[in-house]
């Protein structure tokens, strides 16, 4: 089987960092995970013939406070087509982390702003009703922590969205469009260590306070957020049994 990773990301060590946690925490080995940059405005997503699974990955894309005016709106908007087409052939699963709550909700219906963002850290999420017959988080407990640190969130979930979970701190934490896409503002690819070296390549982005530095990094430490990552291997599951 074959799964792609699109990393939209600038600094290849970076995109680098990111395909190594969606390597480790969805059990897929090399052979099984492309890495596809989309780094420049003209960035392609390549073809999808033999694919049965895709990851799109964090940004420093925001909707609220766009990155650029040239790379961040090319690229987007080529997302929001290949997955609009996904939902209509329903072709293979896709999940997307961060960014790409944001991302959808903008582009198809949805609204998104600021008023739920999250420093970077320990988030406490808690499922919603009707996840219970959804295939990546029927095995998840009610309740699980996993990392984040978002400066956007989703106010309004896109058309015909279906809310999976949410927190206290983070009304829309993870949805359903159709049967094959999901978007989480958390990340599923992050335990304690992998957000640790993702965060030292931001220090300097406003995901959290100068001052806090020290801080943020020491509590980062010693949670268990092995719910939050196993989405990642029911992804690859679901997508195995689909194929099947």
């Amino acid at each position: 089987m074959k799964f792609v990773l699109l990393a939209l990301r600038e600094n290849r060590h970076i995109a680098d960092a990111e395909y190594d946690d969606f390597l480790a925490l969805s059990g897929l080995g090399t052979e099984e995970l492309d890495m596809r940059v989309l780094d420049r405005p003209d960035s392609e997503l390549g073809d999808f013939s033999d694919v049965d699974g895709v990851f799109i990955g964090g940004s420093a894309f925001t909707i609220t406070k766009p990155y650029d005016a040239v790379w961040q709106p090319a690229v987007s908007e080529r997302l929001v087509e290949f997955v609009q087409k996904a939902l209509e052939h329903q072709r293979f699963p896709i999940i997307a982390t961060c960014y790409g709550a944001s991302l959808f909700a903008h582009y198809l219906g949805g609204q998104v702003g600021s008023d739920f963002a999250e420093e970077a850290g320990v988030t406490k999420i808690a499922l919603t009703e009707q996840a219970a017959n959804d295939p990546l988080c029927a095995q998840l407990p009610q309740e699980f922590l996993g990392f984040g640190g978002h400066k956007d969130s989703v106010l309004q979930l896109p058309q015909n969205a279906v809310l999976l979970a949410g927190g206290p701190t983070c009304p829309v934490h993870m949805y359903r469009m159709g049967s094959n896409v999901w978007a989480t503002q958390f990340h599923p690819e992050m335990d304690g260590d992998r957000i640790a070296r993702r965060l030292s390549f931001y220090e300097d982005a406003g995901y959290f306070s100068p001052e806090r530095q020290n801080e943020v990094y020491d509590d980062l430490r010693g949670h268990d957020t092995s719910a939050s990552n196993s989405i990642l291997r029911a992804f690859v599951q679901h997508a195995r049994d689909l194929r099947s």
